[in-house]
């Protein structure tokens, strides 16, 4: 599975597994990878410049997909 396509996996996300074959999703825990992204985009909302807001989203989106990528496992769906 290429990266890309692990970061688009969620909680109730799931693909067959390209080496298995079975339903594969990500761990819920996933849902805490997220949180880079969201306080990015309340730094946006509070900071009095918008480069420094747009620098925050971005790096927020940055971190929380090397997040997703690199420390949320893959886990059995039940769906």
């Amino acid at each position: 599975m290429s990266l890309w396509q692990k970061s688009a996996l969620g909680p109730r996300r799931a693909v067959n597994c390209q080496s298995c074959g079975k339903r594969v999703s990500a761990h819920w825990s996933a849902v805490f990878a997220a949180i880079p992204a969201f306080l990015g985009g309340f730094t946006l909302m509070k900071a009095e410049s918008l480069p420094l807001g747009i620098a925050a989203v971005a790096a927020g989106i940055l971190l929380m997909g090397v997040l997703h990528t690199y420390l949320v496992p893959l886990v059995k769906s039940d769906s």
